[in-house]
């Protein structure tokens, strides 16, 4: 009898148990599982994105590398489509932004600035590779300063960078310092480009003792111009007498 009432007792303690938390377990085995299968979801609906456009920029690249890089109208005509697509339907994955890079060379070699422009614009503003936000900034700055807009593009090159770019954003801040008739300031530039080139760089290295030494004369010119400045008579000194 004392065995049945314990039983009694403990089936009745089980009872006031679920019903207090059944609930509550119940909702949270729902939920794992909504967890689980939701992230196995996410997981196979990102590769499909993936797939898809990595797919879509093998294409892409099939038609600007087509005739040896020199793709015909048509071929040019795919090339586009395929980044526009790129850009609008996975603008935040790397093969956009790579594409929106390549359309912007392509337009500054037909010397279509204005839209080498905004293809390097739509980089900085959607890809979160820092690497690319760089690059494009660097190429913005150049087809900025060709298009009339120097003070402009100087500033896209103002405040530090990695060691892997320092030598590039001096040696392009140089050539639009030269741009605008600055040619001590351009050698400045190209001596502090040489100066952070990186050990992998090097091939760099004579191009740009080239362009500081094509301006050697310019820091010695503005020397010899200040000196004969100070050698002038200022309005201060005093005037020999006529009367002797």
């Amino acid at each position: 009898m004392a065995d049945h009432i314990t039983e009694q007792e403990q089936i009745e303690t089980l009872k006031r148990w679920w019903a207090e938390n059944g609930k509550g377990i119940v909702t949270g085995i729902v939920l794992a599982l909504a967890g689980y299968f939701g992230y196995q979801w996410w997981q196979n609906a990102e590769r499909g994105q993936a797939e898809e456009a990595s797919n879509l920029y093998q294409g892409f690249v099939e038609a600007v590398s087509a005739n040896d890089g020199q793709p015909d109208n048509k071929q040019l005509t795919t090339a586009k489509s395929i980044g526009q697509q790129l850009k609008d339907d996975f603008a935040k994955r790397i093969y956009a932004s790579q594409a929106s890079l390549r359309l912007a060379a392509l337009a500054a070699q037909e010397n279509d600035l204005e839209v080498a422009e905004k293809e390097l614009q739509w980089v900085l503003d959607n890809t979160g590779e820092t690497s690319l936000q760089l690059l494009a900034k660097r190429r913005l700055a150049s087809v900025m300063a060709a298009r009339g807009k120097p003070e402009e593009a100087l500033k896209l090159l103002e405040g530090s960078v990695p060691p892997s770019f320092a030598a590039l954003y001096a040696e392009t801040r140089g050539d639009i310092l030269l741009q605008k008739g600055d040619e001590a300031g351009a050698r400045a530039a190209y001596q502090q480009a040489l100066a952070q080139l990186l050990p992998e760089q090097s091939g760099s290295a004579q191009l740009l003792r080239l362009k500081a030494e094509s301006l050697a004369g310019a820091e010695s010119a503005e020397v010899e111009s200040e000196g004969e400045q100070s050698a002038q008579p200022t309005d201060t000194e005093p005037k020999e007498s006529d009367e002797q």
